[in-house]
């Protein structure tokens, strides 16, 4: 059987992208090249994986965890579901992360519930290419250990894995702060922030597959920051500064600034919008 022929067979039930996303996982050809020839031939073996995999993304799978693998700012991460699936609007708090690389030196930057570790193994290879900052300190936090062995498994795909200390840690409960108040720390946390009701109405790609611990956090989804904010409280006191990032959903936006004004007396606070103008980040310094 042809590739043509195939994707004849699934065309028009499958998105032609994931489609060739599936089929280029299988042979090893680029996408482009699938794209080019419909007449590539498919080997029996190859086919039968094929029907396989699309036959279960028909049922909602998501491509990343039929293939093991997600796209994040240009890498590849390898993905189980133990982890979430990176999101393109979460590159949007490594730019801001990066926009504060320009200057200084005692830094650490602590992602909470690191996931596949996209978020902390990115900003570690960007800083390590781009900015020359000698003193800087990486740490990657998550309660899940079946989490916290793909992103090990991350950073050692891309070379960084001795720059990173992964912690297995309820929020910060085990993070151990500096002895000595002259660094900075930098906070990123895409934590769950899914309320009930959209939980509920998310698509079964979501529902169905992804870890339902990284995407709801009570009724209006803010249960897990609301526990973070008196920690930051706590961890600013051995902190020269502390900058956070805080990934939400949209409609949080007004509630869970002011939380953060009750809870911390932010020196600064503002909302960042994600690529579509929707409010996605909430950036404050302490």
């Amino acid at each position: 059987m042809t590739l043509g022929e195939l994707q004849s067979h699934f065309l028009p039930s499958l998105p032609p992208e994931d489609f060739f996303v599936i089929l280029s996982h299988l042979t090893g050809q680029e996408k482009v090249f699938l794209l080019a020839h419909p007449e590539y031939p498919l080997s029996a073996e190859t086919e039968a994986q094929a029907r396989l995999y699309l036959n279960r993304r028909l049922k909602h799978e998501p491509v990343a965890y039929l293939t093991g693998h997600k796209e994040f700012y240009g890498r590849d991460f390898q993905v189980t579901p133990a982890t979430l699936i990176p999101r393109p609007e979460t590159e949007h708090m490594v730019e801001h992360v990066l926009a504060l690389m320009n200057h200084g030196e005692g830094i650490d930057i602590i992602d909470i519930g690191t996931g596949s570790g996209n978020i902390i193994i990115t900003l570690a290879k960007e800083i390590e290419k781009t900015y020359p900052i000698s003193d800087i300190q990486y740490y990657a936090l998550d309660i899940s250990k079946d989490a916290l062995t793909v992103a090990k498994m991350n950073a050692l795909h891309h070379d960084i894995a001795k720059k990173i200390s992964f912690l297995k840690s309820d929020l910060l409960d085990q993070f151990p702060p500096p002895r000595e108040m002259n660094r900075h720390a930098i906070i990123t946390a895409n934590l769950p922030y899914l309320s009930h009701r959209i939980y509920d109405e998310s698509d079964h790609d979501v529902r169905d597959y992804e870890p339902k611990s990284a995407l709801e956090s009570g009724a209006d989804g803010l249960d897990h920051y609301r526990r973070l904010l008196p920690e930051l409280a706590v961890l600013r006191e051995r902190y020269q500064s502390l900058t956070f990032f805080l990934e939400i959903s949209p409609e949080q936006d007004k509630v869970l600034t002011a939380l953060i004004r009750a809870h911390l007396a932010p020196q600064s606070l503002q909302t960042l919008p994600d690529y579509s103008g929707r409010s996605r980040l909430i950036q404050g310094t302490i």
